[in-house]
């Protein structure tokens, strides 16, 4: 029996897999084991999947049809059996030589249910393109909360116990999951450690355009129902992570990419209208106090940059004054 298992969901990964798994056999930590989900790959991934698994013992892999990222993870999910903890890594992606223990050791001492640390976003020669990091308070604690799957550790009893799968065939498919995951447990620990790096190139599912059919709207619903019903271990961090991701998610994510110039990146003013308005729906169905969180305050010292302090609170409030999409409409025209 290992402490921890890394799931891999691999697709076409030949060009970078080799380094994702020399990350996870360089791990100073020794109890864990690696399940690689190779989901229909029709390239060279699974001649090199075989190398591995003959060189190591204590990593193996399953053949399964193409049905996408959050597919392959819950298929991984699915083949769990005595590990107490689980980790997610993308086939692009790599890890510092620590990141195993780090983790495992944080979620071992505080006997955490989901363990947050930071991350890296890098380009194809290494170079840092952003910096995602938690800043801790006195008690080890922060507001700012990272719903991605980048720098995780899960307990898998605590998965299963709320039956925690990835929405299928959607984009941003983690933010469900993590919404979920951070706030039905007081046990959530962060770490200001940052030792997942994240491969951001132009096959990236990241540099792709958001279509509507990608927006996992159902499911994110059904998360923050399904909190609200089981009582989130903090409602006004909840309620501003739930208005601080619906601002990076119109204002940013689904404007031009960032990082790269790509000519089919424009916006969709269509599905950004229909986001407003499913955010407007939601924090008022569900969170109707929202622009009397707390969190909203400029001067409220905490972990919250004072760029996206302001960012969020005037999003919060163009949605309670119903303009937030003439204020997109400007905003995108910057």
């Amino acid at each position: 029996m290992s402490l921890v298992t890394v799931i891999i969901p691999a697709y076409n990964a030949e060009k970078y897999i080799y380094q994702c798994l020399e990350s996870v056999v360089q791990q100073s930590f020794h109890s864990y084991d690696v399940l690689v989900v190779n989901d229909g790959s029709t390239d060279n991934t699974e001649h090199i999947l075989k190398e591995y698994t003959n060189k190591y013992s204590y990593i193996s892999y399953r053949n399964k049809e193409n049905g996408g990222l959050s597919s392959a993870r819950n298929y991984g999910m699915d083949q769990l059996k005595n590990s107490k903890y689980v980790v997610f890594l993308d086939s692009d992606d790599y890890l510092d030589s620590r990141y195993l223990s780090v983790l495992v050791e944080k979620a071992e001492s505080n006997q955490a249910d989901v363990v947050c640390s930071g991350q890296y976003r890098i380009t194809e020669d290494g170079k840092i393109i952003s910096h995602v990091q938690y800043h801790l308070d006195r008690e080890g604690k922060c507001v700012l909360r990272h719903l991605n799957m980048h720098g995780k550790l899960y307990r898998v009893d605590y998965l299963r116990k709320h039956n925690l799968r990835f929405p299928e065939g959607k984009t941003y498919e983690d933010n469900p999951f993590n919404l979920a995951a951070f706030f039905l447990t007081e046990r959530i620990s962060f770490l200001q450690y940052e030792g997942y790096y994240q491969l951001v190139h132009l096959n990236s599912i990241t540099t792709r355009k958001i279509l509507e059919s990608d927006v996992p709207f159902k499911e994110l619903e059904e998360s923050v129902r399904y909190v609200i019903n089981h009582q989130p271990n903090n409602y006004d961090i909840f309620v501003y992570t739930l208005m601080s991701f619906f601002t990076y998610f119109i204002l940013e994510a689904n404007r031009k990419h960032r990082y790269f110039k790509l000519a089919d990146r424009k916006s969709d003013m269509k599905l950004i209208g229909e986001l407003c308005d499913y955010a407007r729906m939601i924090l008022e169905s569900y969170c109707p106090s929202y622009t009397h969180n707390p969190y909203l305050s400029l001067w409220k010292k905490n972990d919250i940059e004072m760029k996206q302090k302001m960012a969020v609170a005037v999003f919060a409030h163009m949605i309670h004054w119903n303009c937030e999409k003439l204020f997109v409409k400007i905003f995108y025209k910057l």
